[in-house]
């Protein structure tokens, strides 16, 4: 007598061990192919990071190069600290906010570089010279002197050339270095470390320096001459957004 026929019901199909071996070892192909990927791909990645990370303070140290520059033609003399170009004192903030390094892990801090009563640089570690002024116009405010009110007329002596401006006098040093009342015209990064690309020459972020030169700024403005660094009434123009 023949079995019942069980309809319905699908045969189990039989695994055997070395099919079992050939999928693990798939499995171990592709998670290989997965972490050479990974590997590959970490060091662009860290690489396209540190770039943004030096553009970004490149940025930041132009405006406080800006930021001094506009602080100077305002009110004929240098900021002091860094307060003098942030807070909202007059009718003009000059620097948005005092902005941090972003290299500087540590407490994101800059390295001020100040200028002497001769324009002999302090605190810079890439330039032995000093800083010349250019003759001021007629009008511009002095240093050391609030500029005079639009409308209102400044009195100009009738003989004798016009003495160049000359920064304010030095203060002492305070217990962290920084100078107390100096002439800030500049700031430097503190960081000891190779950079990726270069900076006026220079892969060290230590010798990164953002410095106003009044004159090198003339000449770039005026490749015929030299103009002066003061303009009468001129009220800056109010920094760029920027996070």
């Amino acid at each position: 007598m023949k079995p019942a026929v069980q309809f319905g019901s699908a045969p189990r199909r039989q695994f055997h061990p070395r099919q079992a071996g050939y999928a693990l070892l798939m499995v171990i192909f592709l998670g290989a192919l997965m972490l050479v990927a990974v590997a590959a791909a970490a060091p662009n990645i860290l690489t396209q990071g540190v770039r943004e990370k030096e553009e970004e303070m490149i940025w930041r140290g132009k405006q406080y190069t800006r930021a001094v520059k506009l602080y100077y033609r305002k009110n004929g003399r240098f900021p002091t600290n860094i307060d003098d170009l942030v807070e909202k004192r007059t009718q003009v903030r000059y620097l948005r906010q005092a902005y941090k390094d972003p290299m500087n892990t540590e407490d994101g801090s800059w390295r001020l570089i100040y200028v002497g009563p001769g324009g002999q640089l302090i605190g810079s570690v890439t330039r032995t010279g000093g800083i010349q002024f250019p003759s001021t116009p007629a009008g511009a405010p002095q240093p050391g002197k609030a500029p005079a009110p639009i409308g209102q007329v400044t009195p100009q002596p009738t003989v004798g050339p016009r003495p160049s401006p000359q920064p304010a006098p030095l203060g002492g040093t305070g217990t962290s270095g920084q100078i107390l009342g100096g002439n800030i015209i500049g700031v430097g990064s503190k960081v000891n470390r190779t950079s990726l690309k270069a900076y006026n020459g220079r892969i060290i972020y230590r010798e990164w320096e953002f410095i106003w030169d009044p004159v090198k700024e003339a000449q770039q403005a005026t490749p015929g001459g030299v103009i002066g660094i003061g303009v009468p009434g001129a009220t800056p123009a109010p920094p760029s957004k920027r996070r």
